[in-house]
């Protein structure tokens, strides 16, 4: 099944360079995180699109489980002091969610599109 001729993968594909869904010309971000209203390019209403909170909660899962699981498995718990363990955590953490959470927006936004969940106003 496409969209408009589109392949789910090229949505999120599309997504994932933080393009529009639709047409993959323009940037679908006004700055960081802000999804432009509507696409310069092809005019589609990106902002109609809720990506509110669900590119928050898959960033979390996913930086928790990139940094907690390995810390278990690899024994690092065992070697480091907790102060240590602490600043490295944030730290790390931090740079992870600042990283992936613009990455994940973009993905989503392409998946919300493919499947055509808007805001109802």
């Amino acid at each position: 099944m496409a969209r408009n001729g589109i392949k789910l993968g090229t949505a999120l594909l599309r997504g994932l360079s933080r393009k529009c869904p639709s047409c993959g010309e323009a940037c679908a971000f006004r700055g960081y995180l802000k999804v432009v209203d509507t696409c310069p390019r092809c005019d589609t209403p990106l902002s109609l699109y809720p990506t509110d909170d669900g590119p928050a909660y898959l960033t979390m899962l996913m930086v928790g489980h990139l940094v907690i699981a390995p810390a278990f498995m690899l024994g690092i718990i065992d070697l480091y002091s907790p102060s240590e363990l602490a600043i490295a955590g944030v730290i790390s953490m931090g740079v992870l969610t600042l990283a992936l959470l613009p990455i994940v927006k973009g993905v989503f936004l392409g998946l919300l599109w493919y499947l055509g969940l808007k805001h109802a106003r």
